[in-house]
């Protein structure tokens, strides 16, 4: 992820041409180390994007409309105060840092005009925004503020003088001949590879703009000082020179690099030799920033989505688990209760031969006179021994009723949240984990958050009609496949959208999807076959072989009453074998889109 120093010049120069003289009149700050500047022209408006989120720290104009929270934080107020509105004097870099500087006209409350700087330094984890009077250098406020007293590098707070980030000493090489930067390139210790030495050198230039110069050179990225040549240094001298002769006249290229599934993987200032795959032209720095970072995100948003629902289910699940193990201890306990029984009958047709004790020895009629030890209570007469153990016995059997009932009901949650957690496993957008969401707080097992705006999988619900679909394929004959991918989808699938003469089929005795097989007529084998292959590697048998799935029609499918969504039982039905395997499955799911 190139944001280094040539790309910040690429995308000032943009924002340098087309922001000049535009209006601010609009601040938003939608997370926060994010801000959104929209700016409007004559027959224009503006997005202007400022993150200095550790990862993503970036600048550029964007055409999305992050949610913003109902109540602006205190950071946001204080650039509404001085910004709103302000004009855009000029945008520009620090030499080829990562510093954006920001220079605005704005007017202060005595109706003076003032010069105000919006520096934003996208320096990976300490990336910051500042605003700063430009004509004093007087801190107004910090999106992090950073006190001495906190051992920190510099003072970051209002009314502190403004010192740009410490950074090791580099060399501009803007303003640098051939000659001077061969002889650098000679003074550098021999084991340290060549790229590390750029890096460390030049301004602009991180690792990645650095093997960029080396292969451009015609060189090795990992070569080191003791296998560079003089004619090396001088190729490699003229490649960076190059570059940066490029990024101060203005002539970027800006390019997004996609993988071969067409995923946004890199972007660049210039068409990098070092792309393996298809390298994409885009109209502006910006557009490659912002197709980047939008995947980005929402790969990340995605992750962090999925893994709290995770943590949420498998918590859930733990609590059953141990609720489980103890109701199976009571259930044992209870399980005593013809124990207690026999003992209580024993005493009582014994009275006249039991004293008071810790214990009797008694035959036991019901085992051919075999002798039985029982325990008895010494501050009790015989008859109150025996009635104690009738009353033992029928608390016994009440609760083996009761515990297993409730044994019962907890392996079902227990299966359903295992259905839960294979669907989780599967989802491959945040509109699938929002569906999912939905189910778990229906089951209460999750709360709404509040505000419901800090939920991204809202948004996602909200502008996905695509989630509430199950996942179609179709077989070689031509045989119509449905495919749940929750919960939610199996329920209404199977009860609603399919018809009785469907075919239903479902991994034997796992979690897994529900599949609804629609033939053309009559099911052949093959169609069987293949849809089986699909309820299998939908399935926790995903990476199996030898999978039994079980199919029958739908009409001897049915929800047994107070199940949760998904949960069903089914009769007149048979199984078939199969070997989930991934090309074909994928095979089967493009069938669906020809």
């Amino acid at each position: 992820m190139p944001f280094d120093g040539l790309f910040a010049a690429a995308v000032a120069a943009e924002l340098n041409r087309t922001l000049t003289d535009a209006r601010i009149h609009k601040i938003q700050q939608p997370d926060a180390r994010t801000l959104l500047l929209h700016c409007r022209q004559p027959g224009h408006n503006w997005r202007l994007l400022i993150s200095a989120e550790p990862g993503c720290a970036r600048v550029h104009l964007t055409e999305t409309q992050p949610p913003n929270p109902p109540h602006p934080p205190a950071f946001c107020m204080l650039l509404r105060k001085y910004l709103e509105p302000a004009r855009i004097l000029h945008v520009s870099t620090v030499g080829l840092d990562r510093i954006v500087r920001i220079v605005c006209e704005a007017v202060d409350g005595a109706g003076r005009r003032a010069r105000l700087v919006l520096i934003a330094e996208l320096t990976g984890r300490h990336s910051n925004i500042i605003l700063v009077e430009e004509a004093t250098g007087r801190i107004l406020d910090a999106l992090q503020r950073t006190a001495p007293q906190e051992r920190a590098r510099r003072a970051l707070v209002p009314g502190a003088t403004y010192e740009p980030p410490p950074v090791p000493p580099k060399r501009d090489p803007r303003r640098m001949g051939q000659a001077e930067v061969v002889r650098l390139l000679e003074l550098q210790p021999a084991p340290q590879p060549v790229t590390r030495t750029i890096a460390d050198l030049f301004d602009g230039f991180g690792p990645f703009a650095a093997r960029e110069v080396l292969l451009r050179a015609g060189l090795d990225p990992e070569v080191d000082h003791g296998r560079l040549a003089p004619s090396d240094r001088e190729r490699v001298a003229s490649a960076l020179l190059e570059l940066a002769a490029a990024a101060t006249e203005g002539r970027f290229q800006p390019v997004l690099v996609r993988d071969e599934a067409g995923t946004p993987v890199e972007f660049w200032a210039f068409p990098p030799l070092q792309a393996a795959a298809r390298v994409e032209q885009c109209a502006s720095p910006s557009a490659a920033a912002a197709a980047y970072y939008n995947h980005r995100l929402a790969t990340l948003a995605f992750q962090r989505e999925k893994q709290r629902l995770e943590r949420l289910v498998a918590a859930a699940r733990a609590r059953l688990a141990r609720k489980a193990d103890n109701l199976r201890a009571d259930l044992k306990d209870a399980e005593r209760a013809e124990e207690y029984r026999l003992y209580g009958e024993l005493l009582t047709a014994n009275l006249h031969r039991v004293a008071r004790g810790s214990s009797v020895t008694l035959p036991n009629y019901y085992a051919g006179e075999q002798p039985i030890d029982i325990p008895l209570d010494p501050s009790l007469s015989p008859a109150e021994n025996a009635q104690r153990y009738f009353k033992r016995y029928a608390k016994a059997r009440a609760a083996r009723i009761a515990v297993q009932g409730q044994l019962d009901a907890t392996l079902a949650e227990l299966a359903y949240l295992d259905q839960v957690a294979l669907h989780l496993d599967m989802a491959d957008s945040l509109a699938g984990l929002a569906e999912i969401e939905a189910e778990l707080q229906s089951a209460g097992i999750a709360t709404e958050r509040t505000p419901p705006t800090a939920s991204p999988l809202r948004s996602a619900a909200a502008e996905s009609r695509d989630a509430a679909k199950p996942l179609e394929a179709r077989t070689t004959g031509g045989a119509r496949v449905l495919i749940g991918r929750n919960n939610r989808q199996n329920e209404r699938l199977t009860l609603r959208t399919a018809r009785p003469d469907d075919i239903w089929l479902h991994v034997k005795d796992l979690p897994g999807a529900h599949v609804i097989l629609q033939p053309q007529g009559e099911a052949t084998d093959a169609d069987l076959r293949e849809a089986a292959q699909l309820a299998a590697y939908f399935s926790k048998a995903r990476d199996s072989s030898n999978v039994a799935v079980d199919w029958t029609r739908v009409r001897n499918v049915r929800k047994p009453k107070g199940a949760r969504p998904g949960m069903v039982i089914y009769d007149h039905h048979r199984t078939v074998y199969v070997s989930p395997d991934a090309q074909t499955v994928k095979a089967l799911l493009a069938m669906s889109r020809r």
